[in-house]
């Protein structure tokens, strides 16, 4: 059951070429969106997440000095205030939160490692590791079941899902479960549980389709499902393929699929999906046996890498990597379908978008 709409959201977007991050404000009345603040954080601010109580935000830096940053949340205007920056040694991709609140997982693409951080000791300003799982081949995301039982890391180079049994006893070491394999050249990017975590779903890079996973949400495993087509909105692009390493023309890569991130509805029936290349947002429906059908797509801002979907299902919040604004967009609640209702004038380097309901103060007793 989505929750009741609030009368307004802060929302948090991370900047990666200025090295901070923008505070808006969302009118959930109109959809507009109002700049507030912004607070500097590093050089490279990109991923980010919530603490389980959402009184604390997380943001990791990948500059020449990786650290995360942690910020206290206001919770009746939403502003930050920095908390500490705790060096780390890795550059990480992606950052989540254990839903227990003991811990923090980081994928390092370049470091090919999943790492696992205690909040205690983030808090201390300590970044060292409590443990930490080499050899995963371009590591791009890692999340956490709600039970906090089980963990989940793509890896983008070899074209797998690492699956791990979480050991709170042992200090969150990771203890190897499974390991799943994908078409070659699939390119797994991040990764979401449907809402009652039966499903995962793992966005493809290189393609960005969706692979599905049945989850026995007792042991842990996963299943192949299926994996959505190719949508109509990509149908003139090729496969896309890794980057960073030798140069590519860029009349070459204007013909590559480039997906980036994945989020659902709170409901569970649509799934949305970024393609950069394009710069679209992919609309998907959820089958009832979980697989996905195609809808839609809308054009949005440029290199969209980031977006976050508000807890009710009502809005859709995106950025452009190469895009100084960031745009709200309604989400229709029976076809799925997004319709643009403000912009507003952000950062460079947008890329990582975060969203939390204002509370309004207490008011005195008499």
């Amino acid at each position: 059951m989505n929750q009741p709409l609030p009368d307004s959201y802060s929302v948090y977007v991370s900047n990666s070429i200025d090295g901070d991050i923008s505070v808006f404000s969302l009118d959930t009345r109109s959809g507009e969106l109002e700049a507030v603040t912004r607070h500097a954080a590093a050089e490279s601010t990109q991923p980010m997440t919530l603490s389980p109580d959402q009184r604390t935000l997380y943001a990791a830096t990948r500059g020449a000095r990786p650290s995360i940053i942690a910020y206290s949340i206001d919770a009746a205007t939403g502003d930050l205030s920095h908390r500490v920056t705790a060096p780390i040694e890795s550059s990480l991709a992606y950052l989540s939160a254990d839903p227990l609140s003991r811990y923090l997982f980081g994928a390092s693409y370049g470091e090919n490692r999943a790492s696992v951080y205690g909040v205690e000791r983030i808090a201390d300003g300590i970044g060292k590791p409590l443990f930490v799982v080499d050899g995963i081949q371009n590591a791009h995301a890692a999340i956490v079941s709600s039970d906090g039982r089980f963990a989940y890391v793509t890896s983008l180079g070899s074209d797998r899902l690492f699956c791990y049994e979480l050991q709170h006893d042992k200090h969150g070491e990771l203890t190897h479960l499974d390991a799943l394999e994908f078409d070659r050249g699939f390119g797994p990017r991040h990764l979401r549980f449907s809402p009652d975590e039966s499903t995962v779903y793992v966005v493809s890079e290189f393609r960005a389709t969706v692979a599905v996973f049945a989850r026995d949400r007792e042991t842990g495993r996963l299943s192949a499902a299926g994996v959505s087509p190719r949508p109509a909105a990509l149908a003139h692009l090729k496969d896309g393929q890794v980057r960073g390493g030798a140069p590519i023309a860029p009349e070459t890569l204007a013909t590559l699929v480039w997906g980036a991130d994945m989020q659902l509805t709170p409901d569970g029936r649509f799934v949305y999906v970024s393609e950069r290349t394009t710069s679209r947002l992919i609309t998907y429906r959820v089958q009832p046996d979980g697989t996905l059908e195609y809808e839609t797509f809308i054009d949005t801002e440029t290199q969209p890498r980031g977006f976050r979907i508000d807890p009710t299902g009502s809005f859709l919040v995106a950025c452009g990597e190469k895009s100084s604004h960031v745009a709200v967009y309604g989400i229709d609640t029976e076809s799925g379908a997004l319709s643009l209702l403000s912009r507003c004038k952000g950062g460079n380097g947008a890329n990582w978008v975060e969203i939390i309901a204002r509370v309004a103060p207490s008011l005195p007793t008499v």
